[in-house]
């Protein structure tokens, strides 16, 4: 076409669109206003679906009843069809809960409460104990908001992909209740096209090309994150929502996919400040799309929330504050109220300080006795060094152990996850004796219930998360007659730290000090030190705020624990802003590269029991051949199912293996494991050995000087 060709049909568009849709509204846009990322994303959807002949052949030149008829039976096919409210159901209707007696649970004071005051797009904050049924809180507003007209759609967000992975479950409950017309809840994470069966079919790609650019369409549009997040309603990580507002590609897109919605963010309190900055400006941006944003969090500091809100007043006793609480932000941004609910009767844990070896033969005796044992560990290495004692002083016979960490390839560590989820869960009477050891990855939005909790000293708001898996139901028989909650004492005694310089205290703490600032272990210890007994939720806000508040009489190692901790906050804060001017270059869209901040580099690592360097058996037995052909899903499925990541430190030098290149991003290696589980991978470090044991994982075995080791 000519150009002036070109003007005369967009003019005809154009008034095809006022005469079905009406005027626009007469608005000047500018390159901030939210309008302009909106109607990117809204132009490029529609191109995208227009563009698909499976919908649209070129063979054919409908009229315009034909072309709407069509238009129709695409949104409808790849599920993005608006939802069909069930009007006027209850709490028992919407949620299938049991009291302790059977009976169909009633919503209580703070499920009330979030109805009752979320009843407008704005920022709602929930701060309220593990374990009282915030999620459901957040669900049944959702279900007024949406009945009332005033929501479109809900994207559940949580901090891992593990625990996307389980609520999922009890989103898809919920909405299968409330919708006449709704197809399953997407998953939307990373890996979710590894288990989410509701991914949209693959349309595969015969062209050949010089690199691996078409094998990562094909693999992005079956993933498809970008195009999950349109649907109605998705649960997935907090990353696909921020990749929203940073500067990733297509991020106007995932914007638009969100505009409207209720957005659910949990475990808010969790992040670090990059990531936490991120989360302040996406839900500044999500306010202005018209969206409801729900955050729930056990264990918000006042100064956080504040700032979540957009808040810069501080309140001179926050410890006072009503707890649980439910602050909200209106849509303009210019009204704030708190609407206080009755906390859940009074929960009374017996805390203790004990060493690791006493720790271990107790907590054995106690599964022996038929506990379920829950310790958490802050490393993957103390994890499984621990499930190692475990095992010894088990001997032939006892209780059964189990071992839980991010070091485990995908399909094991999903078989792991399913078996002991379901062995702690809930629902199940018939538990038994056993100890569960692992890392951060249960501690939450996972619903584990146990009889006795033993851990690591980790920073409080970690330590009340894992105090929200004990006895976080009611439940008949328990082996114990009281909570109970066991720190592992350290070596050394706190006021010793009193005395020792920054680098001396951050020497001792390894590897804990690696996972979590050291300074932050060292309050947390102090504010945990001086009791035998927690009282929950009374002593939250108190155990927070003497933790995180300011002072200015610490010793001066402490103190430069402390300004190394400020430097490093106000680093991160420019970053995340930096990386959320969308004007500059294009980052990678990509789950974890700009919404989380690592200091420590990955190597993506694909277990096989035989490979030649073309074909090979993968560890769960599927068998791939590597060729230069087309993308091939099934090879892709199988890689990504055998894969673990590893700290790239245990590397001299690291050279990434070309054949996998079209279907694993970044740094990425195949080995095969030899006899004993040695993993026959070149350019180690002389002093790592790389061991893989089905119960285990991968083992990183350091003969000497080796002590640099990361968390989860």
């Amino acid at each position: 076409m000519k150009d002036d060709e070109w003007e005369k049909e967009r003019q005809r568009t154009a008034q095809r669109l006022v005469e079905a849709l009406g005027n626009a509204p007469n608005r000047d846009i500018s390159d901030r206003s939210p309008v302009l990322w909106w109607l990117a994303g809204l132009v490029t959807i529609s191109d995208w679906i227009g563009s698909d002949e499976r919908f649209f052949p070129t063979d054919v030149n409908p009229d315009e009843g034909q072309a709407r008829c069509w238009a129709l039976e695409a949104i409808e096919s790849i599920g993005i069809a608006g939802p069909k409210i069930r009007p006027n159901l209850s709490f028992t209707e919407l949620f299938n809960l049991h009291d302790a007696n059977g009976q169909a649970a009633q919503p209580n004071d703070l499920q009330i409460a979030a109805y009752r005051s979320i009843v407008e797009p704005g920022i709602y904050v929930i701060e309220a104990p593990m374990g009282i049924g915030k999620t459901e809180a957040a669900l049944w507003a959702a279900y007024r908001l949406m009945s009332e007209g005033k929501a479109s759609g809900l994207y559940f967000a949580l901090p891992t992909q593990v625990t996307s992975n389980r609520i999922q479950h009890r989103v898809n409950d919920f909405v299968s209740r409330m919708c006449a017309n709704a197809e399953k809840v997407r998953l939307i994470h990373a890996n979710s096209w590894l288990i989410d069966a509701s991914q949209p079919r693959l349309v595969p790609t015969h062209k050949r090309s010089t690199d691996d650019s078409d094998a990562r369409t094909g693999r992005d549009w079956f993933a498809s994150v970008k195009r999950a997040l349109i649907a109605p309603f998705g649960v997935g990580t907090v990353d696909q929502a921020i990749l929203s507002i940073v500067a990733a590609r297509h991020f106007f897109v995932r914007r638009f996919a969100l505009a409207g919605k209720i957005v659910v963010i949990d475990e808010v309190h969790s992040y670090d400040v990059y990531t936490g900055t991120l989360v302040r400006r996406l839900c500044e941006e999500l306010l202005s799309l018209g969206c409801t944003v729900i955050l729930l969090s056990a264990t918000l500091i006042h100064e956080r929330r504040n700032k979540l809100l957009r808040l810069d007043t501080v309140s001179s006793n926050t410890t006072m504050e009503p707890y649980p609480l439910i602050t909200s932000c209106s849509e303009s941004g210019n009204t704030i109220s708190s609407t206080p609910a009755q906390a859940p009767q009074s929960k009374t844990v017996r805390l203790l300080f004990k060493e690791k070896e006493v720790a271990i033969e107790q907590g054995r005796k106690a599964a022996c006795n038929g506990a379920c044992v829950l310790w958490i560990c802050d490393t993957v290495g103390e994890a499984q060094r621990t499930y190692e004692r475990f095992l010894e002083s088990r001997g032939d016979t006892g209780p059964d152990i189990g071992l839980l960490h991010s070091r485990f390839p995908f399909f094991r560590r999903n078989a792991l996850e399913e078996c002991w989820m379901e062995r702690l869960g809930k629902d199940n009477t018939n538990r038994g004796g056993c100890v569960l050891v692992a890392t951060q990855v249960v501690e939450q939005s996972v619903d584990l219930d146990a009889d006795l909790m033993i851990t690591e000293l980790a920073p409080t708001d970690m330590l009340l998360q894992r105090m929200g898996r004990l006895w976080r139901h009611p439940r008949n028989g328990r082996p114990l007659t009281n909570p109970e909650f066991w720190i592992l004492a350290e070596v050394d005694s706190l006021e010793s730290y009193r005395g020792w310089s920054a680098t001396e205290i951050k020497r001792r703490l390894k590897p804990k000090g690696n996972v979590y600032a050291p300074y932050v272990l060292l309050r947390s210890w102090e504010v945990w030190g001086g009791r035998d007994v927690m009282t929950l939720p009374t002593d939250v806000r108190g155990l927070l705020e003497g933790t995180y508040s300011e002072r200015d009489n610490d010793p001066e190692g402490w103190r430069r624990l402390f300004e190394d901790i400020k430097g490093t906050d106000y680093a991160e804060s420019q970053l995340a802003l930096r990386n959320t001017n969308i004007w500059q270059v294009t980052l990678a869209d990509e789950e974890g590269r700009q919404t989380r901040l690592s200091d420590q580099p990955t190597v993506s690592l694909v277990l096989a029991r035989d490979f030649d360097g073309n074909s090979g058996i993968l560890l769960d037995g599927s068998t791939i051949e590597l060729t230069d052909d087309a993308f091939d899903m099934k090879v892709a499925r199988a890689l990504h199912r055998n894969l673990v990541r590893l700290p790239k430190w245990v590397f001299d030098r690291f050279e990434s293996a070309e054949k996998i290149k079209r279907y694993v991003r970044g740094d990425r290696a195949i080995a095969a494991i030899g006899e004993g589980g040695l993993i026959g991978l070149g350019g180690l470090k002389a002093a790592v050995v790389l061991r893989y044991r089905d119960d285990l994982g991968v083992v990183i075995e350091r003969k000497a000087g080796e002590d640099d080791e990361f968390g989860i």
